[in-house]
C-alpha cells in the first residue's frame, strides 16, 4: 500500500512536468480564481470589521435601544431617556450612559461639496468610547460647538484633516433640517475610527454641542450604554432590564449586539448578499480550472492508465492519482496568489480607507475554498475516468 502511494505520488508529479508549458496557463487560470476568491473574502471582511469599528469602540456591558432598532449604520431611531432611567434601578446595573448618533452632512469648506458622515455624542463627564485620543480631547469637547473628525475618513475629508493635522482649527456648516440657518462646527482635533461602507466618516460632539447644531432633544436617545456590576452575568441582567422595560425598547449584550451588527450587513444589505454570491461563484470558477485541468491530463495519460490497470492497479489507487494532482496543482497557484492578493489588498485598502488585512483567518479561509474546488473537480474527473475505462484500449 505504501509503495503504491509513493508511486501515485511520483506518477502525479511526473505527469505535470509532462504537460510543459501549458501547466503555466493551468495555474494562471487556477490562480485568477483563488484570487478572486480571495478578493471576494477581503471584501466581507472589511465590510463586517468597518461595520463593527463603533460598537466595538463602545464601552458596556448591555446596549438599550428603540425597539424599531436593526442596525447602526443609518441614524438609530430614537427611545427615551425615562426608559434608560428605570433600566439603572435594575439590580445589579452599575451605570447607564446616553449615547446620540445621527448621520448629517457638512459642507467642503474648500470646493463646497457635500460630505455625508456619522455624529456621534455622549456626555464628556461620562464618556463612552475606548478610544485614546478621544479620552485626551474630553476636556475640549466641552467647549462651544466644538467637534473631533475621525483622521481615518474617506478622501474628501482629507484637506480638513491635513490642515488639523498641522495644527489649524478647520470651521465646518452643516446642514442640519432642524435649523433655520446652517450651523457652524469647529473641528479642534482627530481621533481614529475608520468609515464603514455607508458613510464616508465621522465626528464627536459633545451632547450639549450636539443639541445646538442639529436641535435634537437630548431626552431623545439612540443608544442607553449599561455597565454591571463586577461578577454579575450579562445574560440575566439583560433578561432584567428586559423585563422592565418591556416591548418599549430592546435589550442586547454586548455579544448580541456586535453579532446583530454583522449579521445585518452579511445578510440583510445588498452588498453583503452580493459578496457571499461572489465568494461562491469564485469558488466554482476555480474547481471548473482545476477540472479541466484534471480532464487534459486524464485524456494525455489514458494509455498509461491502461496499462496500469492491467497491472492490478484499481480504483483507490487512480483516485489517489487524481486527488494528489489537484492538490499539486491548487497549492501551485495559491503560493502566488498571496502576494497577488498582498498588493490589491494594498490598493484597495488606500483608495477605501477600509481595512484589508491578509490575516491568517482569511488565508486559512480561502486555502480551504482551495481544496473545495479540488474535491469537487476530482469528483468530476474520477467520474469520467471511470467512464472512460482505459481497458477499452486493449479490445
Amino acid at each position: 500500500m505504501r509503495i503504491a502511494a509513493a508511486f501515485s505520488t511520483r506518477l502525479a508529479i511526473r505527469q505535470l512536468r509532462h504537460i510543459g508549458l501549458r501547466l503555466f496557463g493551468i495555474f494562471s487560470g487556477i490562480c485568477v480564481a483563488i484570487v478572486l476568491v480571495f478578493a471576494q473574502a477581503g471584501f466581507m471582511n472589511a465590510l463586517v470589521g468597518s461595520a463593527l469599528n463603533l460598537p466595538r469602540a463602545l464601552k458596556a456591558d448591555l446596549f438599550i435601544a428603540g425597539p424599531q432598532f436593526e442596525t447602526m449604520a443609518y441614524s438609530p431611531p430614537w427611545f427615551a431617556r425615562s426608559l434608560m432611567d428605570k433600566a439603572r434601578a435594575v439590580p445589579e446595573v452599575a451605570d447607564a450612559r446616553p449615547f446620540y448618533a445621527i448621520i448629517s452632512q457638512a459642507r467642503n469648506p474648500y470646493d463646497g461639496t457635500a460630505m455625508s458622515a456619522r455624529f456621534i455624542a455622549f456626555e464628556p463627564n461620562r464618556p463612552v468610547l475606548d478610544l485614546p485620543q478621544v479620552t485626551q480631547a474630553l476636556p475640549y469637547l466641552k467647549l462651544p460647538d466644538a467637534a473631533l473628525l475621525d483622521s481615518r475618513s474617506r478622501r474628501k475629508f482629507m484637506p480638513i484633516i491635513d490642515r488639523l493635522e498641522n495644527g489649524e482649527e478647520q470651521r465646518l456648516y452643516l446642514q442640519s433640517p432642524g435649523a433655520t440657518l446652517a450651523p457652524e462646527m469647529r473641528v479642534i482635533g482627530l481621533y481614529g475610527l475608520g468609515p464603514d461602507f455607508t458613510i464616508d466618516g465621522s465626528f464627536i460632539l459633545s451632547d450639549l454641542n450636539y443639541y445646538r447644531l442639529f436641535q435634537v432633544p437630548l431626552d431623545r436617545l439612540s443608544l442607553g450604554l449599561l455597565t454591571i456590576d463586577p461578577g454579575a452575568d450579562p445574560q440575566s441582567v439583560r433578561d432584567a432590564v428586559a423585563a422592565v422595560l418591556g416591548d418599549r425598547a430592546k435589550v442586547f449584550t454586548q455579544a448580541e449586539f456586535v453579532a446583530g451588527e454583522r449579521d445585518y450587513f452579511i445578510f440583510q444589505t445588498p452588498i453583503g448578499i452580493i459578496l457571499g454570491f461572489g465568494l461562491a461563484v469564485g469558488v466554482f470558477i476555480g474547481a471548473v480550472f482545476v477540472m479541466q485541468a484534471l480532464y487534459s491530463i486524464i485524456d494525455m495519460n489514458i494509455s498509461e492508465y491502461a496499462v496500469l490497470r492491467a497491472m492490478g492497479y484499481r480504483d483507490m489507487f487512480f483516485i489517489a492519482l487524481v486527488l494528489q494532482i489537484a492538490v499539486l496543482i491548487g497549492v501551485g497557484a495559491f503560493i502566488p496568489s498571496i502576494g497577488i492578493t498582498a498588493l490589491i489588498y494594498e490598493l484597495v485598502g488606500d483608495a477605501t480607507r477600509l481595512r484589508f488585512a491578509l490575516s491568517l483567518d482569511i488565508v486559512g479561509t480561502v486555502f480551504l475554498a482551495t481544496l473545495i474546488m479540488g474535491s469537487i473537480a476530482v469528483l468530476f474527473a474520477v467520474r469520467k475516468l471511470r467512464r472512460n475505462n482505459p481497458l477499452d484500449l486493449f479490445g
